[in-house]
């Protein structure tokens, strides 16, 4: 068993303690000649899965804490952990669910895509996401 396989193990099972969150992936179609005139349409399936969140560092001499600064993250943004082999793909707009099934909350991956994940000998371990909530729970012009 490789390094990689190893630490995926175990950290499947730290998310295992997480809670659970559903991943809904659409899909952008612009409609008019302006480009605010857009649709938005689920594409595929609900991805439920075990995730940690933590709310974002504020302290400065942290990267977050950096970010919070230039005004890219805000203090109420969370992050989330989730394994490194859920789809989390830039061309698609992400509906992040969490606090139960049904879901209670809806986030977004703050500055589409913005994703940090981490390989240890090609095997993806883990995805750290900021998330932003929605605050109406949906996207403007979704379907």
């Amino acid at each position: 068993m490789s390094l990689g396989t190893e630490i995926k193990s175990d950290i499947e099972q730290v998310l295992s303690y997480g809670e659970l969150v559903r991943f809904k992936y659409y899909t952008e179609y612009h409609t008019g000649d302006y480009d605010d005139e857009v649709t938005i349409v689920q594409s595929g399936v609900d991805v439920w899965t075990s995730g940690l969140q933590q709310p974002i560092s504020s302290n400065t001499y942290k990267s977050e804490g950096m970010l919070v600064q230039q005004g890219k993250l805000l203090a109420d943004d969370k992050k989330l952990y989730v394994l490194g082999d859920v789809s989390v793909s830039e061309a698609a707009k992400i509906k992040i669910g969490m606090n139960g099934s049904p879901v209670t909350e809806e986030y977004f991956i703050v500055n589409e895509g913005q994703v940090n994940k981490w390989n240890v000998d090609g095997i993806p371990i883990y995805k750290k996401l900021y998330l932003r909530r929605l605050n109406t729970g949906s996207f403007i012009g979704e379907n």
